[in-house]
C-alpha cells in the first residue's frame, strides 16, 4: 500500500462503472483496488483498505456482505454503498449494520470524491472524543475543523439552532487542545440573573454590593489556563457584552467594586442559536465582539441535514438510557419512524425521545409506537404512512431530476458525458430521461 495516497476498495460488477470509478478517483489521487464480486472483494479488503465503495448488488451477494466484511478490519474503514434501487428498509439496514453513507445512482462523482475525502480524514467509526457522533459527511467535517481549531488559542463561534450539540463540539475542542488538562467553565448566559451576570463573570470583593459577603473569583478566572464556554452569548446585554470585549482585548479582568485588573489565560468558544447577521443587525450581537470571537466559525447541521447520524445516535441514547443488562433494540418500524421524523428539536429532542422509550417500553424491543413521536405537522398526522412513504418517493425523484438536468447542462447536453459524470451507463441515463419527463434536448431559446 502506498504511503501516501488513500486505498479506496471498489466493489462493483458492471465494468464500465467499475473502470469509470478506478479512473476518477486514481486521478483524484487515490490508491483504488477494484472488484467484480464478494468473494473477490472480501480478498482484496484482507489486504487493507482507508474506504470501500461497493455496489449494493452483486452476483454473489450484496454490498452488506461487503460491509460485513469491511466492520471486521481493524480499523474498519468507512463503507459507503451505492444502489439504483435506493429504498428507506435498504437505507435502515444499511446504516443499522454500520454504513456511513449511501448513495443512489445516478450520482455526481465530484461529490463522491469529496465524500471520500472528507470519510478518510477522520476516524472511521464514526464515534470520537467527548461522545460525538460523526458518521455524516456534514458532521464529519464539523470535527474536522473542530480538531483543527482545537491546536491553536484562538477564540471559536459555534452557530446552529437549539439542541444541535453545541456544548458538545465545545468540550470536544477543549479535549482536543493542549488546555485538557485545566478547568473547561460552560456559562448559559440566558440562565445568569441580569443584575447578576457582571459579577458571576468578572468576580466581585467582598462589599462591593449588598449580599456580596466575601470575594468571589468569578467564572473567567475559574478558567485559568483552560476555555470559558459562553453559550446563548447573544442573551448578553449589550453594555456587559462591550466589558467582554475588553477582557478579550486585554487579557484582563476588573472585578465589580475594585479598580484593580487581573490578569487571566482563557481561551474563549462563545455559541448562538441566532442567526449571526440578523443578530448584529438587531443589536443583540455587537459586531466589534463578533470579529473578536469569529476567528474561526463552526455552523453545526440541524439534526435534519445529518440523518446518517440519527440510527447511531438512537442506538447510542438507547444504549446509555436503558437499565443495566436489559438488551434493548429497535424494530425496522422504529427505524423507519426515526429517520422519517423532522426533528425539529435536534439531537436533544432525539435523546428525550429515547430516554422516555427505554423507560416505559415493554419487552426486549422498541416499535415505533414506543417512541410516542409526535405529528410533525397536522397536515404529516392526516396522512398514512403510505402517502408519506410516497411524499418521500416524489421529493427523491425531483431531486434526482434536478441532478441529471444540472449535469445535463453542465456538459453542454452531450449525453455520453453526462452519464460517465453521473456513474451510469448510456442506456441507464436515457431510461432515466424518459422515467422521470426530462427532455433529451435542451429548451429552444425563444428570441
Amino acid at each position: 500500500m502506498s504511503d501516501s495516497a488513500l486505498r479506496v476498495v471498489v466493489v462493483e460488477d458492471r465494468r464500465s462503472m467499475r473502470e469509470m470509478l478506478d479512473q476518477t478517483l486514481t486521478l483524484e489521487g487515490f490508491e483504488v483496488v477494484t472488484a467484480a464480486s464478494v468473494a473477490d472483494g472480501r480478498v482484496r479488503l484482507a489486504r487493507g483498505a482507508d474506504a470501500v465503495l461497493a455496489d449494493l448488488r452483486l452476483p454473489d451477494g450484496t454490498g452488506l456482505d461487503i460491509l460485513d466484511a469491511a466492520r471486521r478490519l481493524s480499523p474498519a474503514p468507512p463503507v459507503v454503498l451505492m444502489t439504483a434501487y435506493g429504498s428507506v428498509d435498504v437505507a435502515v439496514e444499511a446504516m443499522r449494520r454500520g454504513a456511513t453513507d449511501f448513495l443512489c445512482k445516478p450520482f455526481d462523482t465530484r461529490l463522491l470524491v469529496e465524500r471520500l475525502r472528507l470519510l478518510t480524514r477522520g476516524p472511521a467509526g464514526g464515534v470520537v472524543a467527548d461522545g460525538v457522533v460523526a458518521v455524516s459527511v456534514a458532521m464529519r467535517e464539523v470535527v474536522d475543523r473542530a480538531r483543527q481549531a482545537a491546536a491553536a488559542p484562538v477564540p471559536v463561534l459555534l452557530a446552529g439552532e437549539s439542541g444541535t450539540g453545541k456544548e458538545v463540539v465545545a468540550r470536544l475542542i477543549h479535549a482536543a487542545s493542549p488546555r485538557a488538562a485545566a478547568p473547561f467553565v460552560a456559562v448559559n448566559c440566558a440562565a445568569l440573573p441580569a443584575h447578576l451576570v457582571e459579577s458571576e463573570l468578572f468576580g466581585h470583593l467582598r462589599g462591593a454590593f449588598t449580599g456580596a459577603e466575601s470575594d468571589r473569583v468569578g467564572l473567567i478566572r475559574e478558567a485559568g489556563g483552560g476555555t470559558l464556554f459562553l453559550d446563548e452569548l447573544t442573551e448578553m446585554a449589550p453594555e456587559l457584552q462591550s466589558k467582554l470585549l475588553r477582557v478579550l482585548q486585554e487579557g484582563q479582568v476588573v472585578p465589580v467594586g475594585s479598580g484593580r485588573p487581573v490578569a487571566v489565560d482563557v481561551r474563549y468558544i462563545a455559541a448562538t442559536n441566532r442567526d449571526l447577521e440578523a443578530a448584529i443587525a438587531g443589536g443583540t450581537l455587537r459586531e466589534d465582539l463578533f470579529y473578536r470571537l469569529a476567528v474561526v466559525v463552526l455552523r453545526l447541521p440541524p439534526l435534519r441535514e445529518r440523518s446518517a447520524d440519527i440510527l447511531p445516535l438512537a442506538e447510542r441514547f438507547l444504549g446509555q438510557a436503558s437499565p443495566a443488562g436489559k438488551a434493548t433494540e429497535l424494530t425496522p418500524a422504529a427505524r423507519r419512524a426515526l429517520l422519517a421524523h423532522p426533528w425539529r428539536g435536534n439531537v436533544r429532542e432525539l435523546k428525550n425521545c429515547l430516554e422516555r422509550a427505554a423507560l416505559f417500553h415493554r419487552g426486549a424491543t422498541i416499535d415505533a409506537a414506543d417512541l410516542d413521536l409526535a405529528p410533525s405537522s397536522p397536515v404529516a398526522a392526516a396522512l398514512p404512512p403510505a402517502t408519506l412513504a410516497e411524499a418521500g418517493q416524489r421529493a427523491a425523484r425531483e431531486t434526482e431530476r434536478r441532478l441529471i438536468l444540472e449535469t445535463l447542462q453542465r456538459e453542454g447536453w452531450n449525453k455520453r458525458a453526462a452519464a460517465r459524470v453521473l456513474g451510469v451507463s448510456y442506456k441507464t441515463l436515457f431510461n432515466k430521461l424518459r422515467e422521470l419527463d426530462i427532455p433529451k434536448q435542451p429548451p429552444r431559446q425563444v428570441t
